[in-house]
């Protein structure tokens, strides 16, 4: 296969169209393209609901939808809260983006795995509150959850080997 021009590479040549027809010429799609391209999808999405859901433009209704479809779609950061810390200080919390199937693949993680994880994590839990507090209804506990971890990083590990072979 031979390689194009930089010149005529997609995300280029898009870029110039975008460049040439939407901020310096009258066209709506180029336009939006244009910010979409330049940083400025806060504007497009602005635009789009003022000129397009307000206006009636069908052009921007369009727009105005496919945006929203992929905001709908897409797998974001979820925003959890914030809260102000201090003085002109603010915490953000946020759950992390959730990953794709491929990277899920990829870095070998399952919903078995993560099972194993969290029941491990639980009897870790018990094990230090059963060394701090050695009663034997805390020390039982503490075996019980210890015998599930087990058992579920078994069958992660089990789920693991089949992948890989």
């Amino acid at each position: 296969m031979a390689l194009l021009r930089s010149a005529l590479l997609p995300s280029r040549f898009l870029r110039r169209m975008a460049l040439r027809r939407g901020l310096r010429g009258t066209s709506i799609f180029w336009s939006a393209v244009a910010g979409i391209f330049f940083g400025q999808r806060n504007y497009v999405r602005s635009q789009a609901v003022r000129r397009g859901l307000i206006g009636g433009s069908r052009a921007w209704q369009v727009l105005a939808g496919l945006m929203i479809l992929k905001e709908a779609v897409s797998k974001q950061p979820e925003n959890l809260g914030s809260q102000k810390v201090g003085m002109g200080s603010f915490l953000r919390l946020t759950a992390e983006k959730p990953m794709t199937k491929k990277q899920q693949r990829a870095a070998g993680v399952t919903k078995a795995s993560i099972k194993a994880q969290a029941s491990a994590d639980v009897a870790a839990a018990w094990a230090e509150k059963a060394a701090a507090n050695p009663k034997r209804k805390v020390l039982r506990r503490a075996e019980q959850t210890a015998t599930v971890a087990a058992a579920d990083r078994r069958v992660a590990d089990k789920r693991a080997g089949k992948r890989a072979s």
